[in-house]
């Protein structure tokens, strides 16, 4: 029995499928963010290994006065010259399970360049932050001389003749 004076507090079920409601739409929010996040956090490392195997690209040309042409191999990246690897000049070699960068050499009736690649498996949503980082690429140093790749959808191993992943040039085309 109810005593006189008191006034009974409770949720309607009204109220509760409201509130969770709004705690579906936050929770949904969230997710979003929160995966937007780690493809910007992925797409940045990979533009970080890539400007790591430059320097390391430029310091092979330093040591040995030709380009390195580094490949994966197995569970390593190797030089395709013999000379040095990139374990030489970094302390961590860029190679995951979802990417891997190497540097490859290409002559042609066009000249001749030395790029930094990407071969890539990611997610698509890294992708879309990787071609928007990569298209603010400082190629041959500084300056944007050059064209930029774009990185299809699905993106298959790399081939020099169509250069089918994230690109970038350390040497001009002569």
């Amino acid at each position: 029995m109810k005593k006189p004076g008191r006034k009974a507090f409770a949720f309607t079920l009204v109220e509760t499928l409201i509130a969770l409601f709004l705690i579906g739409i936050l929770a949904g929010a969230l997710m979003l963010v929160s995966f937007s996040v780690s493809a910007k956090a992925e797409a940045t490392r990979i533009i970080e290994d890539m400007r790591s195997m430059k320097s390391a690209a430029m310091l092979y040309y330093a040591d040995f006065g030709m380009w390195p042409v580094w490949m994966k191999s197995g569970s390593t990246i190797r030089d395709i010259n013999g000379r040095a690897t990139p374990g030489k000049y970094l302390e961590k070699i860029p190679l995951g399970a979802e990417y891997w960068v190497g540097v490859a050499g290409m002559s042609g009736d066009l000249g001749e360049a030395t790029v930094i690649f990407v071969s890539a498996s990611v997610r698509p949503m890294t992708l879309e932050r990787l071609k928007v980082l990569g298209a603010a690429l400082p190629l041959y140093g500084m300056e944007v001389t050059g064209p930029t790749m774009a990185i299809p959808e699905k993106p298959s191993p790399f081939d020099a003749s169509v250069h089918n992943a994230a690109l970038w040039f350390i040497r001009k085309k002569q």
